[in-house]
This record gives C-alpha cells, sequence and structure tokens, in this order.
C-alpha cells in the first residue's frame, strides 16, 4: 500500500438559506481531518440545479427553504438518478413527527442545529454515507435477484415465472376494460434435430437468433418471452376493432422466422409453429387460456408445421377425443384389444402366394373393429406404438411358425420409428423369433423413407442388425418420401415397395405409367426386389407383371383378413411353383 495515497475529498452540497448556519456547519465540518469539497446553495431550486448536475457524497439539507419545504426537496432529490448520494435532513424544529417524515421519505439522519458538534456533523455524515452505500448495495442485490427470477440468462428476455405473473395480471385488467388480449405459443420446428446433430452451443445460438427476430417482430407494449427450450409466447393486446392485428402478427412471425438462420458457417433452415387463444373469448382464466394456446400449436404441429392456428371448440373436442383413445389404447394393451389381419404377397409372374403383409386391428369395445388410422398416430404421439409394435412381431412370428397361414413362406411387419430408436430392438426380434421357432428367411421387416431421415447413422446400425440376424428388410411406400439413391445404396434392404399412389392413373395415364416403369426397373436395376401395393385391377396388375416388378398386393388379388379366413382363401391362387 501507498502510504502517500491521498484519499479524494468527500464532496458535500449544503443547502440552507441562514448564510450563519451555512458558515457554522462549514467550520464544523473544516475541524475534521477529512479532505472536504463543500458546495453551498441557499434555495431549493439552486440546490436541485445542482444536485442535478453534480455528484455529491452527502446532502446536508435544511427543513425550512425560501422556495420549497425540504421535504419536498428531499422527495425530488430522491426520485433523481444518485443512488450514491446520503442525505441528511438539518432543522431548528425538534420534532418528532416531521424526523419520522423525513426518514420515510429517504433521509439517512434527522438532525438538529442546536446539537451539532464537530464530532457529532462528521460522525453523522460518514454514517449516513455508510448505511446509503449499504442501502444501495441492497437494493441493486435485490434488482439482480429479480432479473434472475425474471429473465431468462441465454437470450434476455423474460423468462417463464416473468410470463406467468404478467398473463395472471393482464387478463382481469383486459376483462374490466373491455379489451381483448391474445396469447400466442411459438414452438420451433425440428429445433430438437439442429441440437442432436450439431451440438447444444449452436442449439443455445440458433435460440439467441431466433429471440433477437422476435424481438424485432413483438409491438411495443406486448410481452415476449422464453418459456423453456425452443419455446416463446406473446402477450399481444389489443382493442376490439384490432382483430386483424394478432393475424399479421402471426404471419409476420412465421415469414421472418422461414429464413434460414446462419450459425457459425451452418446456414440452419427454421421454422415455427404457432398456437394462439384470445380471452376472454376462449377463456379468462390464465391456466385455461395456455392450455387453449397449446393445443392450437400442437394441432399446428401436426398439420405440417410451419403454420398458425387458433383455439376452437372443435379443436378441443378433436383433443378429448384423442385423450379417450390414449386412454383406451393402453387398456387394449393391458386386455390384448388387437388383431392382426394379413393380406397376401402374390408372384407377379405365377400368381402364387409368396408372402403377406400382417396389419394390425383393434377390436374397440364400443366403436367396433378400427383399422390403424384410428390410432396409430396416437399412438405414435403418445409413445405407446412400441409396445403395440413388439406385439405386432411377436403375435406375426407365432402366427407363421405355428402354420396358422398355409401355405405363406413369409410375413411382413411394419417397425415405427420409435421401435427403430429404442434400446434393444433386435433383441427383441431376434427373442420372437426364438420363441416362436421362426426362420429369420420367414420374417421381413418394413420402414419407411421417413424413419430414415431423423438419423439416419442410428437407423442404419439398427437395420444392419436386424439383417445380421437374417431377417430381410424392406422399404415401405417407397417413392413418396425423402430416400437418396446414395442412402438406398448404404442400407442393408432387400426390397422396394412401389407406394400404391403410382398407381393411381395406371393403365390410363402415360405419364404414370412411364414414371412407374422407372421406378421398377431402377429398383431392380439395383438388385432390390420390387413389390407393387395398391393394385386393384387385373389391367394394374398386368402392367405391373410386364414392367418387372416381382411381388403384387392388393384389393384385386384379396382384402387384410384375420388368419382364419386366410387359409380357405388362398385356395383361389396358383400353387407356388
Amino acid at each position: 500500500m501507498d502510504d502517500g495515497y491521498v484519499p479524494p475529498p468527500l464532496r458535500l452540497l449544503l443547502v440552507d438559506d441562514d448564510a450563519v448556519d451555512r458558515l457554522a456547519v462549514i467550520r464544523a465540518l473544516r475541524q475534521s481531518k477529512l479532505p472536504l469539497d463543500i458546495a453551498e446553495s441557499s434555495t431549493a431550486e439552486e440546490a436541485l440545479a445542482a444536485f442535478a448536475h453534480g455528484e455529491f457524497d452527502a446532502v446536508l439539507l435544511d427543513y425550512r427553504l425560501p422556495d420549497m419545504d425540504g421535504l419536498e426537496v428531499l422527495r425530488r432529490m430522491n426520485a433523481r438518478v444518485h443512488g450514491s448520494t446520503a442525505i441528511l435532513m438539518l432543522t431548528g424544529m425538534d420534532n418528532d413527527e416531521l424526523a419520522t417524515q423525513c426518514i420515510e421519505a429517504g433521509a439517512q439522519d434527522f438532525l438538529l442545529k442546536q446539537d451539532l458538534t464537530p464530532r457529532h456533523l462528521i460522525r453523522a455524515v460518514t454514517h449516513a454515507r455508510m448505511r446509503h452505500r449499504i442501502e444501495m448495495a441492497l437494493l441493486e442485490s435485490h434488482e439482480r435477484l429479480r432479473e434472475l427470477a425474471e429473465q431468462d440468462p441465454l437470450t434476455g428476455l423474460a423468462n417463464r415465472y416473468f410470463f406467468d405473473q404478467s398473463l395472471r395480471a393482464a387478463i382481469p385488467r383486459t376483462v374490466r376494460y373491455g379489451l381483448k388480449l391474445a396469447l400466442l405459443l411459438l414452438d420451433l420446428d425440428n429445433f430438437k434435430f439442429v441440437n442432436d446433430s450439431h451440438g447444444h452451443d449452436v442449439g443455445d445460438q440458433m435460440l439467441r437468433v431466433v429471440a433477437d427476430r422476435l424481438v424485432g417482430i413483438t409491438r411495443e407494449g406486448d410481452i415476449l418471452c422464453r418459456l423453456g427450450g425452443d419455446e416463446f409466447a406473446i402477450i399481444a393486446f389489443q382493442r376490439e376493432d384490432e382483430a386483424e392485428i394478432v393475424h399479421a402478427l402471426a404471419q409476420r412471425l412465421l415469414a421472418e422466422l422461414a429464413e434460414p438462420v446462419e450459425v457459425e458457417a451452418l446456414t440452419l433452415p427454421t421454422s415455427v409453429s404457432i398456437g394462439i387463444a384470445l380471452c376472454p373469448d376462449n377463456s379468462d382464466n390464465a391456466d385455461q387460456l395456455f392450455k387453449c394456446a397449446d393445443l392450437a400449436m400442437y394441432r399446428a404441429k401436426r398439420d405440417g408445421r410451419n403454420q398458425a392456428h387458433y383455439y376452437s371448440e372443435e379443436l378441443q373436442r378433436q383433443v378429448m377425443r384423442r385423450v379417450q383413445t390414449e386412454q383406451d389404447l393402453r387398456a387394449a394393451i393391458e386386455t390384448g384389444g388387437f388383431e392382426l389381419f394379413y393380406q397376401p404377397q402374390v408372384d407377379a409372374a405365377t400368381g402364387a402366394v409368396c408372402g403377406a403383409e400382417a396389419l394390425i386391428r383393434w377390436r374397440h369395445p364400443e366403436r367396433g373393429l378400427l383399422g390403424p388410422g384410428a390410432f396409430l398416430d396416437v399412438a405414435e404421439d403418445t409413445g405407446l406404438i412400441g409396445p403395440i409394435g413388439d406385439w405386432v412381431i411377436a403375435t406375426a412370428c407365432a402366427d407363421v411358425a405355428a402354420g396358422r397361414l398355409g401355405r405363406v413362406p413369409r410375413v411382413a411387419v411394419n417397425l415405427s420409428a420409435q421401435q427403430l430408436r429404442t434400446p434393444g430392438v433386435v433383441e427383441r426380434i431376434a427373442r420372437d423369433l426364438e420363441t416362436s421357432h421362426l426362420m429369420p428367411s420367414q420374417l421381413e421387416v418394413e420402414i419407411t423413407e421417413s424413419v430414415l431421415i431423423s438419423d439416419f447413422e442410428v437407423a442404419l446400425g439398427v437395420l444392419e442388425g436386424i439383417r445380421g440376424l437374417g431377417v430381410s428388410i424392406a422399404i415401405d411406400d417407397f417413392g413418396t418420401g425423402y430416400s437418396s439413391l446414395a442412402y438406398l445404396k448404404r442400407l442393408p434392404i432387400d426390397c422396394l415397395k412401389v407406394d400404391k399412389s403410382f398407381l393411381a392413373q395406371v393403365p390410363e395415364g402415360e405419364k404414370d405409367k412411364r414414371l412407374l416403369r422407372a421406378l421398377i426397373q431402377m429398383s431392380r436395376a439395383m438388385g432390390f426386389r420390387v413389390v407393387v401395393e395398391g393394385v386393384e385391377t387385373r389391367a394394374q396388375a398386368e402392367v405391373c407383371r410386364d414392367f418387372g416388378a416381382d411381388t403384387l398386393q392388393g384389393f384385386h388379388f384379396a382384402r387384410p383378413m384375420p388368419w382364419s379366413e386366410l387359409t380357405p382363401a388362398l385356395l383361389g391362387f396358383a400353387s407356388p411353383s
């Protein structure tokens, strides 16, 4: 430490209209060894001007001034941004009530002029300054804690806590004054893919960019928050005659967030799904309004993403039906409410049955026999597709091994994206084969092209494991997804199933016929067995056979049926060569 250090002078502002009193105070202060820099004012107007333009460590303020009482000056000084300045009141009136008023207004001390001594005055100034610094530090800490409680540290936006408080406070005001409020919930599309593919650092940077864009779009007075993850919320206020404002805001959000995000030399495509609920139209309760907006956002996701949906009562009914379907599915899993139907596959050249596809049905206790379109989307969204899919594979293996399918030499089963991602799927298939004593060559696993998109490398590893068991693999609905030839070359697949949509205008449409021929010939050139689905007429069957398809499947040959009906139906087909 430098012994020659000289502390900066203590800057004081002395406010008193009595020159004699000012001189007495200055003399008392000068008796201390502290370096002092004292400014003087004789009126409230002078004092407030000096306070506004200077920085003081403390103010000694007389209560009685000619143009304004000291209490009002005190209030005005404390209303300014000089948070580091301690203010001490000086007066000749011994009045406890007045002292209390001054302290409550922010004074650090209340000093009687007649009791002042040099030591008393210096101690009062020093202690007041220290107390004021402690108060300011506590205030700053409190403010910082409030920011931490209400601010999202990643984006700087308001957080979920602030959102909840703001929504609960805004709704009663909206109802009271006959206004309208719109709650917009935003969820980034495919953000998990960004995190999984490029890492969380890139994902965090992307969220910051999105937050900056949202700030630029949100109107002044509206409330923008990050709820967590990739979810944001906007509380938008509107008058009765501003119905189009929310729609315009949603369209701007969709347009702005459809622009790719540049992060670390990466160009990341982005879009957003938006759910909108209105107060008081949909609800005047904060929790219920949030649920309404969440349901609308969920619908926007289901309908293809990159769009905005408003909540409606019909949407609520749809959601309730889905909730009931989920509950019923769980019960069906426990009680065995599913059945397998089988649709034969025939050799295109000979007409002999060469396989069958296992297709699930649900015998609902109230709704009757349901096809997969009535419940599989719910099963996929709720995670129930896993146990349901496992049941399908185990049951199909058991049916074939037990001879229930008669002359059918091979059964095809569908493998969902969730099953493909679930650890242990290869081991479960191996266990089903072993338990049923089915030859691996009698089982074929079908996956759709879309399953490969989310994580190709993971899918590739699982398919290689399944192929290693001796089970054949087919790509279902080929031509409708996103497969590239490069991906097809890497996959351990045996068969491509051409989607039925390619047969819709066959044989009438020449372009459709050329496209069908190209798909079949390309698949065969790559060494794959070709199955054409959706064959409904004899003419279609002949075209597919002439173009080189190996196997045909569709209503022209047979509809899906229980195994008990399958064997009699097969009598109408040619015998296998």
